[in-house]
């Protein structure tokens, strides 16, 4: 009885993992223009996971080696952003010393050979408080939280008025968000709650 022939795909695995680049560049490309990708892509991706099952090894070392780039690349912009950091510190604080060393000598400007620094007045005044003691209680203010609920029980209770007229104001604008932890507690104490679910979905794993 003759044996049955395996049908090998033609491609070495260098033409299909460049083939999978490719395609997940144009993916890429399409994400980058704000739009999705379209459905002949997504069914050649698709096509090409189904027909290469065999070849999962290669899958997941593209995986890897994405995932590889991106931490590279992440460590470099953390480095790169210390080094910013750093490098603006000492810009500061050089300024710093040059203006109180100008101050403190009543010099207006500095000259080399090629270069010179001068003071120049800023475009607006710095408020300095000197004794915050002394300041009217009309200048302080404090950022509450309040639900939606609660807003509208305190507006309820005031009397009419220019206070209870910029409240009601807020409370009609826009901005409110959904506070997710607090839906989340809610549903860990059994609550129902209309219009949200807790839904646990999927990831991709590489062992």
């Amino acid at each position: 009885m003759p044996e049955q022939s395996t049908v090998r795909d033609p491609r070495s695995l260098f033409d299909i993992d460049e083939r999978l680049a490719e395609l997940m560049d144009l993916v890429a490309d399409a994400a980058a223009d704000g739009q999705e990708p379209p459905a002949e892509l997504i069914e050649e991706i698709n096509e090409y996971i189904e027909a290469f099952q065999s070849k999962v090894d290669r899958i997941a070392g593209y995986l890897r080696w994405q995932e590889s780039i991106a931490s590279i690349c992440g460590s470099e912009a953390e480095r790169l952003y210390a080094r910013k950091k750093s490098a603006e510190g000492r810009v500061s604080r050089l300024k710093n010393m040059l203006l109180h060393f100008m101050l403190s000598r009543g010099l207006k400007k500095l000259e080399g050979e090629r270069a010179a620094i001068g003071l120049q007045p800023n475009s607006a005044a710095s408020l300095v408080v000197d004794d915050p003691l002394k300041i009217g209680e009309c200048f302080f203010e404090r950022s509450i939280g309040f639900t939606k609920t609660e807003m509208q029980e305190l507006i309820y209770q005031l009397p009419a008025g220019e206070l209870r007229d910029r409240l009601e104001a807020r409370l009609a604008e826009d901005g409110w968000q959904v506070n997710g932890g607090a839906i989340r507690a809610a549903f860990a104490n059994g609550a129902e709650i209309d219009g949200a679910r807790l839904v646990k979905g999927h990831h991709i794993r590489i062992r």
